[in-house]
């Protein structure tokens, strides 16, 4: 009997050992990945921590919110270097006018200040998300601990990681038969509208009547503040920003299908009528994780314009495709998680994102129809997961 106890004490004993041993792993390769961001940030030059930041044209923004000048270039440049002594050439506003207006407030303050609170709403917008993931939150800490496009995403001042909290919570409140609390929060992505060609399929797969009326009712408020940004010729205005060619200097910088064929590249359109396709059959036949990653990485290869920051919307389907049958596709997952992706040639990352598509398409169309999960009628989700594949 004393044996016996003693056994099961020792047992016991290395159980309790190795309970801590993964999260202290884990907590060492997020300091890691925290320290050496930090080191690379203060390190940087002014002019390109702060001249080139995306956030100098937000501040812009917000500055001349309602007046006319809202999209002129000059004036832009001349609020940078009356705040910071310095600007940018292709850092011009081009968001749409309701988001001068969201940045007003921040424009209120000296542009230091106003970078360094932006700065920690991003950090709160990465704690959203990470309390929000269902699935391993160290492996999802870590992923953002070394993620580039996230990293730039916080170094420049960008808002992407707003819209992938709100993305995620949309996912929570679509779990919990929510649907016009998660359109809603889908009308908050307004302020990257181009990324989310692909949301139509997942709200007419699922028949998401309730988000529509969600997101309708937050566009219509954008709409709105759009007139008191810019005043009653905005649309104009607005058309005229986005074919400013400033904005968008270098086809290598993007990580969308142009970034991986060039401008003018004959590949192009077929290229994003394949992505379509496959994202829009892993929409329809997917759980509501799988459909959401999908929508996500497939808005930002098919769009027009894209930044290095905007890859941060790739963490999901990645991090979903580290739980794939096969050791390539993982393989792939956790190559473009890391900063290993750049030594890879140019639109290494957008085909790491293409081979697991594909992979999750070839995975899927294997499966009977009725065993690959969905977004169910009425907003909910049918349970059955896709075997072989992380789908939550």
């Amino acid at each position: 009997m004393c044996r016996e106890r003693s056994v099961l004490h020792r047992v016991s004993s290395l159980s309790a050992k190795r309970s801590w041993i993964r999260p202290a792993a884990w907590a060492i390769v997020i300091l890691a990945g925290v320290l050496i961001r930090a080191y690379i940030i203060h390190h940087l030059p002014r002019e390109v921590e702060f001249c080139a930041a995306d956030f100098s044209a937000f501040y812009a923004g917000g500055t001349l919110a309602g007046s006319a000048q809202l999209y002129s270039p000059e004036a832009a440049f001349a609020v940078q270097e009356k705040a910071i002594g310095c600007h940018h050439e292709n850092i011009v506003f081009i968001k749409p006018p309701f988001y001068a207006l969201l940045m007003w407030p921040l424009a209120q303050l000296p542009f230091i200040p106003a970078f360094y609170l932006f700065r920690v709403l991003v950090l709160a917008g990465v704690g959203l998300f990470l309390w929000m993931w269902p699935a391993d939150r160290w492996a999802a800490a870590a992923a953002c601990a070394w993620s580039l496009p996230l990293a730039a995403t916080f170094t420049v001042g960008q808002d992407v990681v707003f819209v992938l909290a709100a993305v995620m919570g949309a996912y929570r409140m679509l779990r919990s038969g929510r649907q016009f609390a998660a359109g809603v929060l889908l009308g908050l992505c307004a302020i990257k509208f181009h990324l989310f060609l692909l949301l139509p399929v997942l709200l007419l797969r699922g028949r998401l009547w309730k988000t529509v009326a969600g997101g309708a009712a937050v566009g219509a408020v954008w709409f709105a503040m759009c007139f008191a940004a810019a005043g009653p010729n905005w649309i104009a205005a607005y058309r005229a920003a986005l074919a400013d060619p400033r904005s968008n200097p270098y086809a290598y910088n993007m990580v969308n299908l142009r970034g991986l064929f060039d401008y003018n590249s004959p590949w192009t359109l077929p290229a994003v009528a394949v992505v379509a396709g496959l994202c829009g059959y892993l929409i329809w036949r997917g759980s509501l994780a799988v459909a959401l990653a999908a929508m996500l990485a497939g808005g930002v290869l098919i769009a027009p314009h894209t930044t290095v920051s905007d890859a941060t919307l790739f963490l999901p389907g990645l991090l979903l495709a580290r739980k794939m049958k096969w050791a390539v596709v993982r393989a792939a997952a956790a190559l473009a998680l890391s900063p290993l992706y750049l030594l890879l040639p140019r639109g290494g990352l957008q085909l790491a994102v293409l081979a697991i598509l594909v992979a999750a398409v070839w995975t899927m169309g294997r499966q009977p129809e009725g065993e690959t999960g969905g977004p169910a009628p009425g907003g909910g989700e049918l349970p059955t997961p896709l075997r072989g594949g992380a789908i939550i």
